[in-house]
């Protein structure tokens, strides 16, 4: 009963303000946590990948959450308060084992009879069911002595988390019956992190997700008190007539009366988390009192899980494991990562650390460490840095990898030969340049086009796209005709969701309409692969509609998906880094832009999905037409002065020059015979056609554009390949001739106006790549 609930709470919480004189906590319980990572071993078996995360994340997140408890986050209320729970890793596992992770298991749910795929469980409901009758009675560890994190990729339930309550209570969305089988947390797993390590589910990717279901967990109400303008049971905490979304300007008014400022940075809201911060005294007793009295909680404290049996162990705690050679600023550009090693307790006596590297990406060109060793000494709690540095370069390579060993001199620091897995790091230092295609006739091509089409009287889907709606007579599925297509704007057909009946969609009349079915939708279709080969700035465009609805949180709404490979998707967002496709009432046009890092991709595929689940259908669904993809291919540079820098490494297969200034190609370098370092190449003189040059053996013609390759320390000894690029306009006068013509090199400094010499210039037997018909350049290359 929820008054009884409630009154016996407010009776507890009265006998401790007696005997605490009302004030903050004067216990701090440390509480063992463990991480339970559910992940598809099909497609995320790599540590890092999806839901699969890394133990960096899961570091971040306890934390943040000692911090957002200890209220060390920054708030400015008078009435914030620490919440007196500090969280730590699991050291070892229920049969007493080392955890090699600490705090992290990791579960690959294809592996467990029963388990359904997370990624299609498509509403609240279904996330509960399957969690709280089949996931977390298989997976849970005594909860009594940890407390148990669920982690997983349920993104299409529109579902952040949620957890289970201390007792009994009738609270809305709560887990009210917890049981031995299913005390815990699940949250989504994109929503693991910090502020300084954000996870992935933005706005929600700051760790608050689980500070607020923690909340919830140790018998807090949401800031409404689940009703307009209600109770949460909280006197310092202000009604509210809603849950907040978003970041509201400080000010923002409850809507209740008394008309007062809300605080919508509390834990218990559901603003975004970059401006979440506070708990309060009240909240705080709540927290005490259930520590004291609810079960499990209360033992909790007592669990000596979260103690290592090997105080001194040290190991790799927190890295990146792919890293991209992408860098800014001057040559030699390149970017700084941090490897930390922890240590369970602390060190026994004093010990010297370093590095021991291997692996396919070469010491000193790719990357370096920039300590040599760490040290311990007796006692020593503290964690140690190396700082990795990964070079930036233009060659086009394959993805490299480092192998980094943990080599101790002394003895007051050990490693665990049972869990040698981090006792080593790997880092894969991915590529960030590639092929691209050079265009200047065509520079902005289009890839793929589908309006749809126009007849009418049967289901017009397109050819070549697959779909994933049951079969016709299934509800909300995807539809090709013109049913409503005219009531929102659309011309001709549109791929809609329709709740029509299998007659409605073969005679082409299946309505724009979806309904609140009882097990929800999870409809997709699938686009051609489409060919993006050495293209950059992929963009997708449509018309749509799309309603749904929301409540708080998503509940039926569309979202357009990429995919590299065809099994792994991810999210397409607008400009404003908006995902969700919700709302849209009338004919809108959305541009949606695959990733920067996406670049001369060979192909990719398009998936547009419409989820909605049991609850009101608020029309119309996801419709869409006049879709459009795009790419841009590379231009050759005309312009003085646009210059670019690039480190060349020896043997690197293909290093181009892209101006810094508008990404034109200017020349490229292929197989230095030395590590020439940083050289820039630029064009020192712009123009079409050409100019006389005198030489020693006679009077010749040059183009008036002049490209020079710059070293920035001279090298006279390396060998290399050198291609220059050049337009149809600045070819056009040589005519005939253009196929014909040589490359001269020319000392730095040397007046081209002045008579050359065998000493200062030479000519270079030179291949000539002819692409002017087709597009609108060619190329000279020589050795």
């Amino acid at each position: 009963n929820n008054a009884l609930y409630e009154q016996e709470m407010t009776r507890l919480i009265a006998e401790r303000r007696q005997l605490n004189n009302f004030g903050p906590p004067t216990v701090i319980y440390n509480i063992p946590v463990i991480f339970h990572i559910i992940y598809d071993g099909n497609t995320e078996a790599t540590i890092g990948t999806g839901s699969n995360i890394s133990n960096a994340l899961v570091s971040a997140q306890i934390a943040q959450l000692n911090q957002d408890f200890a209220d060390m986050a920054g708030s400015v209320y008078g009435v914030s308060e620490d919440m007196g729970v500090r969280f730590v890793a699991a050291k070892v596992d229920p049969l007493g084992n080392l955890i090699c992770t600490p705090g992290v298991e990791r579960i690959n749910w294809r592996s467990r009879a029963g388990w359904s795929n997370p990624a299609t469980l498509a509403s609240n409901s279904a996330v509960q069911n399957q969690y709280n009758n089949v996931v977390k009675p298989q997976s849970i560890w005594d909860p009594y002595r940890y407390l148990n994190i669920w982690l997983a990729d349920f993104e299409a339930s529109g579902l952040l988390g949620y957890a289970s309550f201390p007792g009994q209570s009738t609270l809305s969305g709560l887990d009210n019956a917890e049981t031995d089988l299913t005390a815990g947390v699940v949250i989504l797993s994109g929503s693991v992190g910090s502020v300084t390590v954000p996870g992935s589910a933005a706005p929600y990717d700051y760790g608050r997700t689980l500070t607020h279901e923690l909340g919830h967990f140790f018998g807090l109400r949401h800031i409404t008190g689940d009703d307009n303008c209600g109770d949460d049971f909280c006197g310092d905490t202000p009604p509210q007539s809603a849950l907040t979304g978003g970041c509201p300007a400080t000010g923002t008014l409850n809507n209740c009366t008394p008309s007062v400022p809300k605080m919508f940075e509390n834990y218990m809201d559901y603003s975004n988390d970059a401006c979440l911060n506070t708990f309060t005294l009240n909240q705080s007793e709540r927290c005490q009192v259930v520590m004291l009295n609810s079960p499990r909680r209360k033992e909790l404290p007592l669990s000596t899980a979260g103690n290592s049996p090997n105080p001194n162990r040290i190991s790799f705690k927190s890295g990146v494991g792919t890293v991209s050679e992408a860098a800014t600023g001057l040559c030699p550009r390149f970017r700084d990562y941090s490897l930390v090693l922890g240590v369970d307790v602390a060190a026994n006596g004093p010990a010297t650390v370093s590095l021991a590297k291997s692996g396919t990406a070469t010491d000193n060109v790719d990357y370096s460490i920039l300590q040599s060793s760490v040290t311990y000494t007796n006692g020593d709690a503290a964690d140690k840095t190396f700082t990795l540095r990964v070079f930036d370069d233009a060659a086009t390579e394959t993805a490299e990898t480092i192998i980094l060993n943990i080599a101790i001199t002394g003895t007051g620091v050990q490693t665990s030969a049972a869990c040698p897995a981090v006792n080593q790091f790997t880092v894969t230092i991915s590529d960030d340049d590639a092929l691209l295609s050079i265009n200047n006739s065509i520079p902005t091509p289009v890839l793929y086009t589908q309006d749809f089409g126009a007849v009418t009287g049967s289901n017009q889907l397109p050819s070549g796209w697959t779909f994933a709606n049951g079969t016709s007579n299934t509800n909300n599925k995807w539809v090709g005709n013109s049913a409503d297509a005219a009531t929102y704007g659309f011309t001709g057909n549109t791929l809609h969701i329709s709740n029509g009946n299998a007659g409605a969609v073969a005679n082409g009349t299946a309505p724009m309409l979806y309904s609140n079915v009882a097990a929800g939708t999870d409809a997709r279709a699938f686009s051609p692969i489409v060919n993006a080969q050495g293209l950059k700035n992929i963009s997708v465009s449509f018309k749509l509609v799309c309603n749904g609805e929301f409540d708080q949180q998503f509940y039926d709404y569309g979202i357009a998906y990429y995919t590299l490979d065809g099994s792994n998707y991810s999210a397409l967002s607008d400009i404003n880094g908006n995902f969700i496709l919700q709302g849209i009432t009338t004919l809108s046009t959305v541009n949606l832009s695959l990733p920067a890092g996406v670049v001369g991709t060979s192909t990719f595929g398009l998936l547009f999905r419409w989820i909605s689940d049991n609850s009101v259908a608020n029309q119309p669904p996801f419709a869409i037409d006049d879709l459009n993809v795009t790419g841009t291919a590379v231009t050759v540079e005309a312009q003085a002065n646009n210059p670019s820098t690039e480190n060349i490494p020896s043997g690197a297969a293909v290093s181009t020059f892209y101006s810094t200034a508008d990404g034109q190609i200017i020349a490229k370098i292929e197989n230095s015979s030395a590590n020439i370092g940083c050289v820039t190449a630029n064009i020192a003189t712009a123009g079409n056609g050409f100019t006389a040059i005198n030489t020693t053996s006679g009077a010749y013609a040059r183009s008036n554009k002049v490209i020079t390759l710059n070293p920035a320390v001279s090298n006279t000894t390396a060998s290399y390949r050198a291609t220059f690029y050049f337009t149809q306009a600045e070819l056009a006068a040589w005519g005939v001739s253009t196929p014909n013509l040589k490359l001269m090199k020319v000392a730095n400094g040397v007046n081209l106006a002045s008579t050359l010499t065998a000493a200062n210039a030479q000519v270079v037997t030179t291949t000539f790549d002819d692409q002017l018909a087709s597009r609108g350049y060619a190329s000279y290359s020589g050795n």
